[in-house]
């Protein structure tokens, strides 16, 4: 155990019972929520294949035939394995037919009610979105409009000409690339309409190009509990990155911080706690352990 861990559990410690059981229970509810990400697209822009680079499991499946008569909570998913702490959605895609495209919008407004964020994720070498401009103004604007994170991402760019260029080695586009990246950026933002450029992300789920961009961007909004415990969901590889660990360490910060002003203790308490608090969140490897050794708390 590191010198940062020995000060941070030796505060708990001297916390008087009471608030020591309220500070328990009230990281439980914070770290025990579970971020729902609802994920849109037409069929065959790479929902499933971004997703898994995402989180770094394969999703559950789903029956895209009863998708449209159940409710929006029997559609999110929880990822496999170990980490039970976010839940997916990866609907039918839209684009392919007229009258299921309205069953869809009415299936996706009431998912987007309960979606604590949302992803719309275009094909690199699609040149229309007229489907995906019906969407974004018919069912996403409003949500939008009222503070719904929500992030356009560019998958496949790897493909976009002159795909050749591609720099495979280092897994990032050529200067060539890059420039018709950023005139794709600005099309697809301009055929929305109002959407800005910072909300539209261009990766490559093959090439793991951009992806912390596109975490950054799409966990922005979110409350610093929700954040943590979405990145906290996140791919190993990619949690290892400077900006990820950085907002997962803050996340992590300002969530304790919001409990521990919460504690019926002196304010010269809560600040010896806050000070073990910023120095656990120093280093990313310490952060993963008091989050397990919270969790034993529970």
């Amino acid at each position: 155990m590191s010198n940062q861990e020995t000060e941070f559990n030796r505060w708990i410690e001297t916390l008087p019972p009471e608030a020591k059981q309220k500070f328990k229970s009230s990281l439980n509810k914070a770290f025990s929520y579970e971020p729902k990400v609802a994920i849109f697209g037409k069929t065959g822009v790479g929902k499933s294949s971004l997703t898994n680079a995402l989180f770094g499991k394969d999703v559950c499946p789903i029956s895209n035939v009863e998708a449209c008569t159940r409710e929006p909570k029997e559609v999110f998913m929880q990822l496999e394995g170990d980490s039970k702490g976010i839940k997916l959605l990866d609907v039918p895609g839209i684009g392919e037919n007229a009258e299921k495209d309205k069953e869809y919008f009415s299936l996706y407004a009431k998912i987007l009610e309960e979606a604590d964020m949302a992803l719309w994720v275009l094909k690199g070498d699609d040149r229309t979105f007229t489907s995906d401009e019906d969407f974004y103004k018919t069912c996403m604007k409003t949500y939008i409009d009222k503070g719904k994170p929500f992030v356009v991402a560019i998958n496949q760019v790897d493909k976009i000409e002159p795909y050749r260029e591609w720099d495979v080695a280092k897994h990032k586009p050529s200067p060539a690339q890059e420039a018709n990246i950023a005139n794709k950026i600005i099309y697809v933002s301009n055929q929305f309409g109002d959407l800005p450029p910072s909300k539209i992300i261009p990766v490559s789920a093959n090439e793991r190009y951009n992806l912390d961009k596109l975490v950054l961007a799409l966990v922005n909004q979110l409350p610093a509990d929700k954040k943590f415990i979405t990145i906290n969901n996140m791919d190993e590889g990619l949690q290892k990155r400077e900006e990820i660990k950085r907002e997962k360490a803050k996340s992590f910060m300002e969530t304790v911080n919001e409990v521990i002003d919460s504690l019926p203790i002196p304010e010269n308490l809560k600040t010896v706690g806050k000070l073990a608090t910023a120095t656990v969140s120093l280093f990313a490897d310490v952060v993963k352990r008091t989050w397990s050794f919270l969790k034993g708390l529970f």
